[in-house]
């Protein structure tokens, strides 16, 4: 089949070397021989791509424009891609290859992080065409309370601010500039790597500082206008897709203490069994960031089989025999990233050549 010519989008100085690589490769077309090959191999190579808000963004985008990292055309035409070079496996068949079962030729997963409602109204209906299983990763406080998310809240508020210049206090003294695009970046830093962070309290904070009136009927309808219901979720358990842990309210899990920690971990899993009716087996850390050995055991004691990190990379299945050698940690298993600015021949170049992919840029959620 021969594809269709996409407009390349510009290559920014962040990407260039890796876009221009990828670009000669995939115009030779040594990626889609290298996935051919692949699909010989003895080991079976697993991709896990992530996404987390498909959107068109337009003048005065309100919210969080990181997070939006893919469009509705891209987005069709990534999962395109992947099922000429591949077959997509949900969560059971890949926790089967992580005991040891067998997977069909150049596997792939497709994987969402938030529950932004874009899931429900645009990527489900463009896998339920395509014939793709997807595993959506929920943060279930965010739904239940129909709060926003704290990076979404960041944005939202610089976007209100009346006074453009503020100063706050807590955790630490710092001015903020809400026309520097750096500011919400900064922001989102500071409940990323904050041990112990009262949210709410900061967020408070924020809001005053830049004089923005809120209140939970506000950002109740906030949270309506970006992030999904339980019945949207249990539309798309009952598509067939398969709906995981994200914990309970997004908290980067180094950051907390064992009890908080606990609860992030059992009351999420909890909370997804409780309103879908199904065994929870799988999480994804918030912020994507690979987690100490301590803090895996906490995870598997609260009932998971498999953490995923957006550590960039695939997984690679060892035989039975070489784990013995090589043991297959099953709490950091690696995803690849995307990106709106990303060529439709870097996003091929990551499942060929994961040597070359993107590493994930700051972003406010990034899982």
């Amino acid at each position: 089949m021969v594809r269709p010519r996409i407009e390349r989008p510009r290559v920014g100085p962040r990407c260039s070397l890796h876009e221009r690589a990828a670009r000669i490769l995939d115009r030779a077309g040594a990626l889609e021989t290298a996935l051919r090959v692949r699909r010989f191999a003895p080991i079976s190579t697993v991709s896990v791509v992530t996404f987390h808000h498909v959107h068109d963004i337009g003048e005065g985008y309100a919210y969080d424009p990181d997070v939006v990292d893919a469009t509705p055309a891209q987005f069709r035409r990534h999962l395109e891609t992947l099922a000429r070079i591949g077959t997509p496996i949900g969560m059971d068949a890949f926790i089967r290859a992580c005991d040891g079962g067998s997977l069909p030729p150049n596997p792939w997963m497709v994987t969402f992080d938030d529950g932004y409602r874009s899931c429900r109204d645009v990527a489900l209906p463009i896998l339920r065409e395509l014939g793709i299983p997807a595993t959506f990763f929920i943060p279930t406080s965010f739904i239940t309370e129909r709060r926003l998310y704290w990076w979404e809240r960041i944005a939202a508020v610089l976007h209100l601010a009346r006074g453009r210049r503020a100063a706050i206090a807590d955790p630490y003294p710092l001015r903020i500039d809400a026309n520097d695009p750096a500011a919400r970046r900064q922001l989102d830093d500071i409940v990323k790597d904050t041990a112990g962070l009262d949210i709410d309290r900061f967020l408070t904070g924020l809001c005053t500082a830049l004089g923005v009136d809120w209140s939970p009927e506000i950002e109740a309808r906030h949270a309506d206008a970006l992030i999904m219901t339980w019945a949207d979720i249990r539309a798309l358990a009952s598509a067939g897709m398969d709906v995981e842990s994200h914990t309970r309210y997004h908290r980067v899990l180094q950051t907390l203490d064992g009890a908080a920690l606990r609860d992030e971990l059992v009351g999420s899993r909890r909370e997804l069994e409780l309103e879908l009716g199904r065994p929870v087996r799988a999480i994804a850390y918030p912020v994507g960031r690979r987690v100490a050995p301590w803090i895996r055991r906490v995870v598997a004691e609260a009932g998971y089989r498999v953490g995923f990190t957006n550590a960039s990379g695939v997984n690679r299945m060892w035989p039975a025999a070489v784990r013995v050698a090589r043991p297959l940690d099953l709490f950091d298993m690696h995803r690849l990233s995307t990106e709106r600015s990303m060529s439709d021949a870097m996003f091929l170049t990551q499942l060929a050549v994961p040597q070359l992919a993107l590493r994930p840029r700051p972003r406010s959620s990034n899982g």
